[in-house]
């Protein structure tokens, strides 16, 4: 189907439809009546040849119906960005997404900086583990991941290390003190699924037997590990960079000083969509300051 012949007011309403699960909020939302939206889904149904909604209580899309909302719900939010940002040039809106683990503790600790050199810029952020190449790049302006160097001819730039510490709360290295890296095996030790490999190299660069598989807590999410970690739960290996705060302030330490294990360090990619806005240049650019400064800080702490 062309762009001229695009069914703009039924697709509209559809969206509607399908983010509300419901004809009346739908209706309320665009200002027209029940039947009006009605007719629009049933226009559009008609000369798509498909079922795109269940109507049950609540209303559910078909498969059809969740594969259309997949792409119609994306693109009139482009739709509103692109307007609201020519409207308002200084309130422009970055749709970032990032590990959810990276997110909650690094980018939104810091976040307040970027927003007041820019109040009245939105960050919406999408937090998630979808790799870079299975993830719909349109629907965003710039994606952080943590990206091995044979991926970095995406136009990708480094600003945080990936240097890997062991840590865990305090009370427990005290009841039973790490000496030497084989002690280490007498805490339980904790990976993310994303993350697995990591102790497999710090024993091998400790020259150590691992403990078997069913010998580890693992979490779907590292921000699990990291929270196991503080509450006592075990020892975890994870990125410096995301704990730095907490071995300043106390509330974790290291299990043991070594060895030197590191992973892919976080980058963030400039999505097509995204070249050329001022606004995402200066985020960008504020994400390398603020990495070089949380790289010089944790590399202070430890």
């Amino acid at each position: 189907m062309n762009r001229r012949s695009l069914p703009l007011n039924a697709l509209r309403a559809f969206e509607s439809v399908g983010r509300h699960r419901s004809f009346s909020l739908a209706a309320d939302e665009l200002g027209v009546t029940h039947g009006a939206v009605s007719r629009q889904i049933g226009m559009l149904e008609s000369l798509l040849g498909l079922r795109l909604f269940r109507r049950s209580q609540p209303i559910e899309l078909t498969d059809e119906g969740e594969a259309l909302f997949a792409g119609v719900a994306p693109a009139f939010d482009r739709l509103s960005t692109a307007v609201d940002n020519l409207m308002c040039p200084g309130g422009q809106t970055l749709l970032v997404n990032a590990p959810p683990t990276f997110t909650m503790k690094w980018l939104i600790p810091r976040l307040s900086v970027f927003q007041h050199r820019h109040s009245k810029a939105e960050i919406r952020l999408t937090a998630s583990t979808t790799s870079i190449d299975s993830l719909k790049l349109s629907d965003f302006d710039v994606v952080i991941r943590r990206l091995p160097k044979s991926l970095l001819d995406l136009h990708a730039e480094p600003f945080l290390s990936g240097k890997l510490v062991a840590v865990c709360a305090p009370e427990r290295l005290e009841a039973c003190p790490v000496l030497r890296a084989e002690d280490i095996k007498k805490h339980r030790l904790m990976e993310a699924k994303s993350n697995v490999h990591a102790w497999t190299q710090w024993f091998e660069k400790a020259d150590c037997e691992k403990p078997s598989s069913t010998e580890f807590l693992r979490f779907d999410e590292m921000f699990f590990v990291v929270q196991a970690a503080l509450e006592g739960l075990g020892v975890a290996l994870v990125p410096l960079s995301l704990v730095a705060d907490d071995l300043a302030a106390g509330n974790l330490v290291l299990a043991f000083d070594g060895p030197d294990v590191s992973a892919a360090d976080y980058a963030y990619v400039v999505t097509p969509g995204g070249h050329g806005r001022p606004l995402l240049h200066e985020f960008c650019s504020w994400l390398s300051e603020e990495g070089t400064a949380s790289n010089q800080f944790a590399c202070s702490v430890i």
